[in-house]
């Protein structure tokens, strides 16, 4: 195999896109609330610019930009099963790997309910939600009227 190289290609795609994007998000918040918690360190040039945007360099955007990049280069190692020469990270990698490429196909197994089906179940619930509360409630009703009756409330 050879560096950077993706382990499995083409299996267990679904799964992993998801799970790079849920990563990703939480990586990018991740990011901001560091830039949030350094934004108030002094600036690392005076006047430093970045081109075609115009922010101010600081440790704040240094510091959230390459926690970002780090965060993004370990979702793809242990996402996309990338081949980087160092054995417990790519043995890692590949667990992961291999753990969403069969989450995949135990939920291409599952039979998931029509339409229809699930249109019924859901009435079912409600009914039966609906039904066990209005119980309770003439339950709860009689306990209390019986109990001022007799003087406890």
């Amino acid at each position: 195999m050879s560096f950077f190289e993706i382990y499995r290609k083409g299996q267990g795609v679904y799964s992993r896109v998801v799970v790079g994007i849920v990563l990703g998000i939480l990586a990018l918040f991740a990011s901001i609330s560091l830039y949030n918690v350094l934004v108030e360190l002094p600036n690392v040039a005076q006047n430093a610019r970045v081109p075609l945007i115009g922010i101010g360099l600081s440790w704040g955007i240094i510091s959230a930009f390459v926690l970002f990049v780090f965060l993004g280069l370990v979702i793809g190692i242990f996402v996309g099963g990338l081949e980087t020469g160092i054995r417990p990270i790519d043995a890692s990698g590949k667990k992961a790997v291999e753990f969403l490429i069969d989450t995949q196909a135990e939920l291409q197994k599952v039979s998931w309910p029509t339409r229809y089906e699930l249109v019924g179940s859901t009435a079912v619930v409600i009914i039966s939600v609906v039904l066990i509360g209005v119980f309770i409630l003439g339950v709860d009703w009689f306990v209390s009227a019986i109990m001022e009756y007799i003087g406890v409330l």
